[in-house]
């Protein structure tokens, strides 16, 4: 019994420092997304949205996703010696493949451009081609430091991985800062930003040790990596080519929608890095290390998880639901003070792109750890075919709800299909691991319960206080309405007894002496 607290505290403590991280990331992310909205054109803003989205096509096989939750099973199940060995040889081996998808990008950049944007002609197709060339080595840079990521979060080593992506938004913000309105510019210093991200990394992973070596292009255990990276290939792949349809989609719609779903993503990205990932990362390396060592510790330890997420993500997707216009306006249109106002059609654009987007967090944030044990038990079927069934779904979705809500109409299509994948997902997981489905619903309500009562005393004070529409009274109305929501939901949280809040607080406290 020992054991196990001492593992729920350590879990606990890495999923802290990751969430700290993200949040420092997730602030500077705000940051270079509200230069974005407001020092460059919209002209400028949707071709380099668009041209953006053709490293992101591979980055989640080559990067963040695919990388990190194929290898830390299979590192962690290696001896320290041969572990290094197949870190040397993956290293090789994305180096070749990056290269290749480089020399690829720059000869199919017109291609890949075409294929983004609609017919509808509201996205610069031939700047939309230059900034893909431009941009790409974004690719390489963002998948070694995904190794490098991976190696360190394996070891548990959370520090350095956190704070890396705060390195690549600082390079970013200065040089849009230094360079506004250039669209050139913009594109090299999200490359540049990239490679911050990697360098950061590389001191933690000299001092203890893990730094990998180039070596043979293959080591035994790669295979295993490869085969829990083939779901991944699939659901990436169907993701980008939902990816496709949604660029088609929101193109169609307007100049600025591209632009202006961006923008509004960058705030469901936030709940999700700080509430979702961040804790999901901290526990899949612990439920790795159950599934191999303390099997009976593998679903007490999930349903620990899905609590605390559950407990994080539902009070915070209801807050961006609420908030979502003095959000957008206090982030992206602080320009207005000094007489230069947000582009009146983006700033419509994206609060209509965001509040939808609340009622995403929840089941996003969820699924996002039930995922993750498929592959800890190294099973590839089930979400391969889970995940391309609702990626099927949201693309119909977008395009039937966005001819009858415009921008709006996909943004409820991503919450709509997220609920409907989460209430399967959950289904799945429970008939294989026991985790205790029902109990979690039943404390997943008292959850809401609380999160709505704090949401419904948010609105009334929003509305009974006589507050301004101009820059300071969106960031009064964000203040007040956060506020209140996190006093009322931590209150009605103490009285209905919820753990996590218990424990969160322990937390807080003990980090406070």
């Amino acid at each position: 019994m020992m054991a196990r607290v001492s593992h729920r505290t350590s879990t606990r403590r890495g999923a802290m420092t990751l969430m700290i991280g993200t949040l420092a990331s997730r602030v500077t992310g705000l940051l270079k997304n509200s230069l974005l909205a407001q020092f460059f054109p919209t002209a400028v803003i949707d071709a380099f949205v668009t041209a953006f989205k053709v490293p992101n096509l591979f980055r989640e096989l080559l990067a963040e996703g695919a990388l990190t939750n194929s290898f830390i099973p299979v590192y962690k199940g290696l001896a320290p010696h041969e572990a290094k060995r197949m870190a040397g040889a993956l290293l090789a081996l994305l180096m070749l493949v990056n290269g290749l998808l480089l020399v690829g990008a720059y000869l199919a950049a017109p291609l890949l451009a075409r294929l983004l944007i609609s017919s509808a002609g509201n996205v610069d197709l031939e700047l939309t081609t230059r900034l893909v060339r431009i941009v790409f080595p974004f690719l390489p840079a963002i998948s070694l430091s995904a190794l490098a990521m991976g190696i360190l979060n394996a070891e548990e080593r959370f520090l350095a991985p956190a704070w890396a992506p705060v390195a690549l938004n600082v390079v970013t913000v200065v040089l849009m800062a230094l360079f506004p309105g250039q669209a050139v510019m913009l594109a090299w210093a999200h490359v540049l930003g990239g490679a911050a991200q990697l360098l950061v990394q590389v001191p933690a992973l000299v001092r203890s040790g893990l730094m990998p070596r180039l070596g043979a292009l293959w080591h035994p255990a790669l295979g295993s990596v490869l085969l829990l990276m083939l779901p991944f290939a699939f659901t990436a792949g169907g993701r980008q080519v939902l990816n496709v349809v949604a660029s088609n989609v929101i193109t169609a719609i307007d100049a600025g929608a591209q632009g202006a779903f961006y923008l509004a993503d960058l705030f469901l990205s936030l709940a999700l890095g700080l509430f979702s990932i961040s804790p999901a990362l901290a526990y899949y390396s612990r439920l790795s290390d159950h599934a191999v060592n303390e099997p009976e510790s593998f679903a007490p330890t999930l349903a620990e998880g899905l609590r605390f997420i559950t407990f994080l993500t539902v009070p915070a997707g209801l807050a961006l639901a609420l908030l979502a216009a003095p959000a957008v306006d206090a982030v992206y249109n602080w320009r207005s003070l000094l007489g230069e106002p947000m582009d009146a059609q983006l700033r419509s654009f994206t609060v209509a792109a965001t509040l939808p987007l609340g009622f995403a967090v929840f089941p996003i944030g969820a699924f996002n750890l039930l995922i993750r044990t498929f592959y800890v038990r190294r099973l590839v079927r089930t979400p391969v075919l889970l995940v391309l069934a609702f990626l099927t779904v949201q693309g119909a979705l977008y395009v039937v709800l966005s001819r009858a809500f415009g921008i709006g109409g996909v943004a409820w299509a991503t919450a709509v299909a997220a609920w409907l994948q989460l209430l399967v997902a959950a289904w799945f997981v429970e008939r294989r691991e026991r985790f205790g489905l029902r109990e979690w619903a039943l404390g997943s309500l008292k959850v809401w319960l609380a999160a709505g009562l704090a949401t419904g005393a948010a609105a009334l004070a929003l509305t009974a206080l006589p507050i301004g529409d101009d820059w300071w009274g969106q960031v009064a109305r964000l203040s007040v309405g956060g506020g209140v929501l996190i006093v009322v939901f931590t209150a009605a949280g103490a009285l209905m007894g919820l753990p996590e809040l218990a424990a969160v607080l322990r937390r807080l406290r003990r980090s406070g002496r």
